[in-house]
């Protein structure tokens, strides 16, 4: 699904009204290179409407206009040099293109905590002449707001310490939070203040102007280097845009958008509620910004041990996980950031900007993104080999648990590794990881990379509904094979062929066909099929063995049933009378059909074996 601009966030019919009188009106105007400053008529409606909607205090002498906050943050950094000033404050977490901009210029930068009333004042330096960059209504990424007595401690903080605060109110006229307070361009009267706003949230992603206001002293600085620069906004927009607000359309704009990200900010949380109604794997912080959510994923991720690469390996699995997040996002047309700087024990953070989703797809959308991320944790660190197990927890016990380390030591002595922990320490990290986060049934992953790396963390469960167990699932064979059968490593192009297949199908599972044509095992689990009265499945060799398969196979066997071991043809998959599925997640699921030839879910000895099992388990 590729996102597009939502129509409805825009008057488009208005916009182009105004570029029609802009072209038949005025059109000697365009024949002139724009100014270096920005459009003198635009710069005065600007000025005007900060007055009247933040309590700015300027005149159009004092705003420069630019095509992005970066451009304005080059621009503030060179007159910033001429002021003599070379240090500068940052907010953390924060805004980093800012911080890296600056950091490019020279300036040696310190990073300034932010707690829930924004910007930790007492943390700034003194008695250094500083510029601080702050975000003091609705913080970008925390959405705090400091309250008025903290902008007047920061006010006196400049004005005793000779130094410049930036204010980036950034997306003011969309927050939706309650406690909105004058800024602190206007509660200063401009005078140690650069006040920061753009324009891109409420008009369309085409038009890019943003905008500065500096106090006089540095606006007169601005005009000695100006005519350095080249203007980056296009001149038919400034000149559009200013008829646009003129008119008072801008603001009747603004407040239509308001509504509609309102619903849409509704959808986005009732869509991750229904998705993850536990919210043991996305949590939704920060809905003040009006046109993006902060989403925490919980991965719970716990080093047992650190091997040859060290502890940074930990962050590094994370940091994978969030570039696969990111990216998964972008296919669908969506916008995803990663907020490293809260991003930590486990825990990934991400700003997703929902505003630009049209609103009749957000459910559609929120669904695809969180089965997109769920698969993405569920691959683990793929930037070094390593194998896997993955443990159920039940009641916050792990089901099978000395069969999968048996299962780890096999996969790890296969490519000459030694399990770097006793399974009695992995009992007893599980047990701490499910007794903090009070987690009683779920999966677990463990990671053991060729470093001897080896990091435990909750995997996205995929369990079946009542209906699946009673129904059965839908499947489709898929030509591919494993590199390494008997091995459990993350094969990752096959595991996203298999996953877009599985999507764009609707499928529960596929199940895999090799060069042969024989049947092997599904993308995730392993296949039965019933005849007779008896039990088939794929030779050991062809396939993962799998602990619920071993659980089966004893389990069958022990009734006195037979259990034929042998090669299954994919030509063949139409005389079985019935099939299913078995793995850590599903256990013992029916197959209503493979590519369409239909099986029996009530077939008697398949209801037996599913019940049989559960016996198993409860044991």
């Amino acid at each position: 699904m590729k996102m597009k601009t939502d129509p409805k966030s825009f008057d488009f019919d208005k916009w182009q009204k105004c570029m029609d009188e802009v072209l038949d009106e005025t059109p000697d105007l365009l024949l002139t290179e724009s100014d270096r400053q920005g459009e003198p008529v635009l710069r005065a409606e600007i000025a005007d409407y900060l007055f009247r909607s933040r309590g700015v205090v300027c005149k159009q002498e004092q705003v420069i206009i630019s095509a992005g906050a970066q451009q304005l943050i080059n621009h503030l950094a060179r007159i910033l040099k001429l002021m003599d000033i070379e240090h500068v404050c940052t907010e953390d977490p924060g805004y980093t293109p800012v911080r890296s901009i600056l950091r490019d210029w020279g300036f040696s930068i310190s990073s300034i905590p932010v707690r829930e009333d924004g910007l930790a004042i007492e943390k700034l330096p003194t008695n250094i002449r500083t510029a601080v960059y702050a975000c003091p209504q609705n913080q970008f990424p925390t959405g705090a707001v400091m309250p008025v007595s903290n902008r007047y401690l920061l006010l006196d903080w400049a004005e005793e310490n000779d130094s410049i605060i930036i204010e980036d109110d950034y997306n003011t006229s969309l927050s939706n939070t309650e406690d909105m307070v004058p800024s602190l361009q206007g509660m200063d009267e401009g005078k140690r203040v650069v006040y920061m706003g753009t324009f891109s949230p409420t008009l369309f992603p085409a038009v890019r102007i943003s905008y500065m206001v500096l106090p006089e002293h540095m606006a007169e600085l601005f005009g000695q280097i100006k005519d350095e620069y080249d203007q980056t906004c296009s001149k038919t927009e400034q000149l559009t845009l200013a008829r646009f607000m003129r008119e008072g359309w801008y603001e009747e704009n603004l407040c239509r958008v308001r509504s509609l990200y309102a619903d849409k900010l509704r959808q986005v949380t009732e869509a991750i509620r229904e998705y993850d109604p536990a919210g043991s794997f996305m949590t939704v912080e920060n809905t003040q910004s009006g046109v993006n959510v902060i989403l925490k994923i919980d991965t719970h991720a716990r080093t047992i041990s650190t091997g040859t690469s060290g502890e940074a390996r930990s962050e590094e699995i994370l940091q994978e996980m969030t570039d696969r997040m990111i990216e998964s996002a972008a296919d669908l047309g969506i916008k995803v950031r990663g907020i490293s700087q809260l991003s930590s024990n486990g825990q990934i953070y991400l700003t997703l900007s929902y505003d630009q989703i049209p609103i009749d797809e957000i459910h559609d959308a929120i669904g695809d993104v969180i089965q997109n991320f769920k698969s993405d944790v569920t691959k683990g660190g793929l930037n070094i080999p390593s194998v896997y197990e993955v443990v159920r927890l039940t009641e916050g016990k792990p089901q099978f648990l000395k069969e999968h380390y048996s299962r780890l030591e096999n996969s790890l002595g296969a490519i000459g590794m030694a399990v770097p922990f006793t399974c009695d320490k992995l009992s007893e990290s599980i047990r701490e990881l499910a007794d903090e986060g009070g987690i009683r049934n779920h999966n677990i992953k463990l990671d053991v990379d060729i470093s001897g790396h080896s990091m435990l963390y909750l995997n996205p469960t995929h369990y079946p509904t009542a209906n699946q167990y009673a129904n059965g699932v839908k499947t489709e064979l898929f030509r591919g094979e494993r590199k390494n059968p008997n091995i459990k490593m993350m094969d990752k192009e096959l595991r996203d062929a298999t996953d877009a297949a599985i999507r764009e199908h609707g499928l529960y599972e596929v199940i895999l066909v090799d060069r042969d044509g024989m049947i092997t095992e599904g993308s995730r689990s392993n296949i039965f099929f019933i005849k007779n009265g008896e039990v088939y499945t794929s030779p050991l060799h062809q396939v993962l063995p799998g602990v619920t398969r071993g659980k089966i196979i004893e389990t069958v066997t022990g009734k006195g049933i037979r259990v034929h071991e042998g090669p299954i043809f994919a030509s063949d998959i139409a005389s079985f009378d019935a099939a299913f599925i078995s793995g850590t997640s599903p256990k013992v699921l029916p197959i209503a059909s493979i590519d369409g030839s239909a099986y029996d879910v009530n077939e008697p000895l398949l209801r037996n074996i599913m019940n049989w099992y559960e016996e198993v388990i409860d044991d």
